[in-house]
């Protein structure tokens, strides 16, 4: 009899494990969190111990983080009350002015053209290898070749660039901020273009609130480099200046 009655038990807690595996349900659940891991012993530090040493944190930061630190620039051009009112002085000004930028002078590119012209050119900055002219390596080719389809003369054109000389990755927020998009407007308002193309988001982003017609273009490097490019700004010259 009790074979019996244990036998019947166990096949009653076989059916009931069935039910919930059928049921999908195939691990036990706890309400409340077990510790696994055994808690790690704490040494006890006797009450004439002294107290653990601390180092104290450097109130400035580490050398690099200072090195890396970007002071506040001074302002672009100096004072603007200052600045050249002529195209020749402002030549004079763009390739000698401290201010414009800390690198070599011998570096720097002036701007190519006469007030007035029918079409002023403006690029981000010189290419690497322009020393006297800017421009003079393959974009500037690639620029001849656009201007020739537009049917300029050379003497038609004024070229200039946002920067006085070929600078790595430059920060074009913080130099607009510290003054080289009013300085930008100044020179395009001295040059007296009829037209103006800004070549690139910077440039195009200086010269924004100046008073000419502007026509802003991919980089010369992009239209270089991508048919597509070419076609959208062939089309987008064609309609502004139709």
């Amino acid at each position: 009899m009790p074979d019996t009655a244990f036998s019947s038990l166990a096949s009653d807690y076989a059916a009931a494990l069935d039910w919930w595996r059928g049921a999908g349900v195939d691990l036990d659940y706890a309400e409340e969190p077990s510790a696994w891991l055994r808690e790690p012993a704490v040494e006890a530090v006797p009450d004439s111990a002294p107290p653990p040493r601390t180092v104290p944190r450097p109130s400035a930061a580490p050398a690099l983080e200072r090195a890396l630190a970007r002071a506040p620039g001074a302002a672009i051009g100096g004072d603007p009350a200052r600045w050249p009112a002529d195209l020749a002085a402002f030549r004079d000004f763009w390739l000698t002015e401290p201010s414009l930028d800390p690198g070599s002078l011998a570096d720097r590119v002036a701007p190519l053209g006469e007030p007035g012209a029918k079409l002023m050119v403006l690029t981000g900055q010189p290419d690497e290898g322009d020393r006297e002219v800017l421009l003079a390596g393959d974009q500037g080719a690639l620029l001849a070749r656009i201007l020739r389809a537009m049917e300029f003369e050379e003497n038609e054109v004024y070229l200039a660039s946002a920067l006085p000389r070929a600078t790595p990755m430059p920060d074009w927020d913080d130099l607009a901020a510290r003054g080289l998009a009013a300085l930008t407007r100044h020179h395009i308002a001295l040059a007296r273009p009829q037209r103006l193309i800004a070549f690139g988001k910077a440039p195009a982003m200086l010269a924004a609130e100046c008073e000419v017609p502007t026509l802003a273009a991919p980089q010369l490097e992009t239209l270089a480099r991508s048919a597509a490019h070419k076609r959208r700004f062939w089309n987008a010259w064609l309609e502004w200046s139709a």
